[in-house]
């Protein structure tokens, strides 16, 4: 046998010969045994989890493949199939909790069968939002915090005050917002807004009046203009910092919309869970919960490849 055969035999073997392989023949297995919970509510069809187990291993299968994910990728794998073996064990087979509160895995995940076009429509309403803001925010933060930071007197003058006010979070005021705007989609697109704008401006105030002294003496003996100044010199230099800083800046964006959904809308993903509690219907309140950390994982994913494909350099 050739070495490449031998390399090939020995890959398939440890994708094969797993924990979480194991792991996940054990938990299709349990969603075919005798169910307590069955005796006193009506069970779903388990396609749904079914398809959840297998993506979930067909996904980390592919992570295995990359070098150097392996380990990290059989460890993440293993916590979630442990999770989704002990939630159907403790739920669904045992019935040790109220079913009421913790509902079957089973039930939860069928509603995304049962309402995937209301779940999807509310992705979409929930999206425009999230990304009219982010991107505002975004793009004005890093604007105003390169112009301030590039200015010593205007930072010493401004960096203190916008430090005082970031210190109050969105959500405090995010109902008053909600009031006084004419419609929710505004008042959303604010609150979202003033959720990532003072953590972007004062970061790239900081990241500008932190700037290596060589380098912009160099460009001054260079005799730059202003224009190049930023726009080659100060922006390349902020860029792997501005896409780092975009990760949290989306997870606290995908907050603070979830918290103005659940105030005052009418759709999206955040007042599909707000309705969904409003009328103790726990399975899909579940399942909105973790359809939102679906979409911030994936945005997240988004951002990393982003990453990957625009920054090549980091200071």
């Amino acid at each position: 046998m050739s070495a490449a055969n031998k390399d090939v035999k020995v890959g398939l073997r440890g994708r094969l010969i797993n924990l979480p392989v194991a792991l996940y023949i054990a938990s299709v297995v349990l969603v075919f045994l005798p169910s307590r919970m069955a005796e006193r509510v009506t069970m779903s069809n388990p396609i749904a989890f079914i398809f959840v187990l297998t993506f979930t291993l067909v996904f980390f299968w592919i992570k295995l493949g990359k070098k150097g994910g392996t380990q990290q990728a059989k460890d993440i794998a293993t916590v979630i199939f442990v999770f989704f073996l002990l939630w159907e064990a403790i739920t669904t087979k045992l019935d040790w909790l109220p079913y009421i509160f913790v509902p079957a895995p089973e039930n939860v995940f069928y509603s995304y069968i049962q309402l995937w076009d209301y779940m999807l429509s509310g992705l979409a309403r929930s999206l425009y939002l999230l990304l009219t803001g982010f991107i505002a925010s975004l793009v004005i933060g890093v604007s105003l915090g390169i112009a301030v930071g590039w200015l010593p007197r205007l930072r010493q003058a401004v960096f203190p005050i916008a430090k005082a006010i970031s210190t109050v979070p969105a959500i405090v005021y995010g109902p008053y917002i909600v009031v006084i705007m004419p419609t929710f989609t505004a008042a959303s697109i604010l609150v979202i807004f003033f959720g990532t704008f003072w953590s972007t401006f004062m970061n790239m105030i900081n990241r500008v009046g932190t700037i290596d002294a060589r380098i912009i003496n160099t460009a001054k003996v260079l005799n730059v203009n202003t224009r190049t100044m930023l726009f080659h010199i100060i922006m390349p230099y902020t860029l792997p910092r501005i896409i780092n800083d975009m990760s949290v800046a989306l997870s606290i964006s995908m907050m603070t919309l979830t918290f103005a959904e659940m105030i005052g809308a009418d759709r999206g993903i955040g007042y599909f869970v707000r309705r969904s509690l409003d009328y103790a219907n726990y399975t899909q309140a579940f399942a909105g919960i973790f359809f939102i950390a679906v979409v911030i994982t994936v945005l997240q994913v988004f951002i990393t490849v982003l990453k990957k494909k625009l920054i090549k350099w980091d200071y």
